[in-house]
């Protein structure tokens, strides 16, 4: 119990600082997708109580599903940017922006299933109870991974704008 009141403590301790050490130094954007990684584990082992095995078996999915936001953020970016501009351009190219739209949807049901495909495999490493929890705890700990992971986006993309 002790160990759930100080991981908001610790995430809000991160929060404060990433930024400040933004200001220091360029952190490596791969450097922080591993300390991302180890915080979201950490979190998992906390609050599921999960076994040495258990985290064997599911940091790789922990990693895929980071990577996956990662990637979904990216390519999302790419193809909004695209409708922008077609839907800036005069006169409007109606087929540009209908097979932009198009593709926008279709990249966030693939990432949707992708998503749903670790996340099933997450859960077949969890016993009844771990899985119970982490139904639980499923919709907070993928928005505040989201929040992590915009932040570092936003850190990083500051980083590259001053160099």
């Amino acid at each position: 119990m002790m160990r759930a009141r100080l991981l908001p403590a610790v995430l809000l301790v991160i929060a404060l600082a990433v930024p400040v050490l933004a200001q220091v130094a360029p952190i490596p954007e791969e450097r922080v997708g591993r300390v991302i990684e180890a915080l979201l584990i950490w979190r998992l082992v906390d609050e599921l109580d999960l076994s040495d095995q258990q985290i064997a078996r599911i940091f790789p999915r922990i990693k895929a599903l980071k990577n996956l936001r990662l990637e979904l953020g990216r390519r999302k970016r790419v193809l909004e940017l695209e409708l922008r501009q077609a839907l800036a351009q005069r006169p409007q190219n109606q087929e540009a922006i209908r097979i932009t739209v198009a593709q926008l949807q279709a990249l966030r049901v693939e990432m949707e299933q992708r998503r749903q495909r670790i996340l099933r495999q997450i859960e077949g490493a969890l016993t009844l109870e771990q899985q119970a929890k982490f139904a639980l705890i499923a919709e907070r700990f993928e928005a505040e991974t989201l929040r992590l992971l915009e932040e570092v986006r936003r850190l990083i993309e500051q980083q590259q704008s001053r160099q």
